[in-house]
């Protein structure tokens, strides 16, 4: 197994409208955010379990612009195609040149809905069971650690 598949998974975002700050990408923080929502309601984890256990980031800095996401999903991708990528939502999936196919995993990518509240996907059965046990598929030493806790964290 590479070293690359042995590296943290990498959480695969928009923006962050709090700043452009890569610390604070999907960062758990402040509650009702993407980065908590996908941490808190949809993992179901606790934070510094979260935080510890994903790398995370953003594919623009400022405004969503396909063209810059398109370099920054390239700049990710082509030096660590072993890398465990999950992506979270359609515009992601567009700059990596892959279809949206929520909850699917291939062997390059993990996909799931954007975590936003305004994501309908999320409101469907069995949604959040299904995220879980796709990111588990790719993820299993995260066992205990997803679904610890459910909404509250």
């Amino acid at each position: 197994m590479s070293c690359l598949r042995d590296a943290k998974p990498l959480l695969v975002g928009e923006l962050n409208p709090y700043g452009a700050d890569p610390e604070f990408a999907l960062y758990p923080a402040p509650d009702g955010c993407s980065g908590h929502r996908l941490c808190c309601l949809i993992l179901g984890m606790q934070r510094r379990a979260y935080l510890d256990s994903f790398d995370r980031v953003n594919l623009c800095s400022d405004k969503w612009s396909l063209k810059q996401a398109r370099q920054a999903a390239y700049d990710l991708f082509s030096p660590q195609p072993e890398r465990r990528f999950i992506l979270l939502g359609s515009k992601v999936c567009s700059a990596f040149g892959v279809d949206f196919k929520p909850f699917v995993r291939s062997e390059e990518f993990l996909i799931l809905p954007h975590p936003s509240g305004l994501c309908r996907l999320w409101n469907e059965v069995n949604a959040v069971a299904m995220a879980r046990a796709a990111v588990l598929a790719i993820a299993p030493e995260l066992v205990g650690k997803i679904g610890e806790v459910d909404g509250k964290c």
